[in-house]
């Protein structure tokens, strides 16, 4: 028979268990006080511009100024429209001369969209929540009314 003395054995299984607690705990405090901080401490305003191409007149006439809009996929606020600018949508045409010209293409319109924002300014980055901000780089914005996918066409910070 064994006698029970009182004293608890710690093997590999708690050993981990008590791992795997201290990572959650650890991992939850690191969000609430660091990742979070982060979108508290918004330092700059900004104001971008998206280019987007080829859109009917709908998407047009949906984009209206001091709409609110987030990113697609994160739904992120990225922002208010504060102007658009729209352009007819062209497209290089042949002539019977051999000629190249650009034409404008019917019912099929480039819009510019500027965006002012809130947003984390650092020597390194402008960021609005997690949404890296680079001229060039790809964006799909939507609002209530519509969604769009275009390009960071500038930036400016304020």
């Amino acid at each position: 028979m064994r006698k029970n003395t009182g004293k608890a054995k710690f093997n590999f299984v708690d050993f981990i268990i008590i791992a795997l607690i201290v990572a959650v705990v650890a991992a939850g405090a690191y969000k609430l006080f660091f990742v979070n901080r982060n979108l508290a401490e918004q330092n700059g305003l900004i104001e971008y511009q998206v280019f987007i191409e080829k859109v009917r007149m709908p998407t047009v006439e949906g984009i209206i100024e001091g709409q609110p809009v987030r990113d697609v996929q994160t739904n992120i606020a990225m922002g208010e429209v504060i102007s658009k600018e729209v352009s007819p949508y062209q497209e290089a045409v042949p002539t019977l001369d051999g000629r190249v010209v650009m034409a404008d293409v019917p019912e099929r319109y480039n819009v510019i969209i500027t965006v002012a924002s809130p947003a984390i300014v650092t020597d390194n980055n402008i960021m609005i929540g997690n949404k890296e901000i680079k001229i060039g780089g790809p964006i799909s914005i939507k609002s209530n009314i519509f969604s769009v996918t275009g390009i960071f066409y500038g930036v400016t910070v304020k």
